[in-house]
């Protein structure tokens, strides 16, 4: 049997970033040595992670900005926006309802990272 095991968001700065996911996401962090930390939100696991040596030389380019293949649902979109862009969250497309049925906005943290936020109409 499988199961997510994390999700990966890289970040320029962990301890720019961190407030970023605690007070906009909820996450919780269980760890955190840069250039790792691994945070949670409900039972799911969320590895945000600096460039290192390590790495491969396009691993930025890869993991920093853009849209992540993650979404996220809030009981209240339009409060969460609002909320959101207290803490520094920019909103790159304001919630719009979709053909099926549900109300949809984009936000990016300061790396430029962008998520889906959504709420069931």
């Amino acid at each position: 049997m499988l199961k997510v095991s994390s999700i990966l968001i890289g970040v320029s700065d962990l301890n720019k970033a961190r407030p970023f996911f605690e007070n906009v996401f909820g996450m919780k962090f269980d760890e955190f040595r840069p250039p790792f930390a691994s945070a949670t939100l409900g039972d799911i696991e969320f590895n945000i992670e600096e460039n290192a040596s390590y790495r491969s030389p396009d691993w930025s380019k890869l993991y920093i900005g853009g849209r992540k293949q993650v979404s996220f649902q809030s009981d209240d979109l339009d409060s969460f926006l609002k909320q959101a862009s207290s803490f520094g969250a920019k909103i790159m497309k304001e919630a719009e309802m979709k053909p099926w049925g549900w109300k949809e906005a984009i936000i990016a943290d300061p790396d430029g990272n962008e998520f889906i936020i959504e709420q069931e109409v």
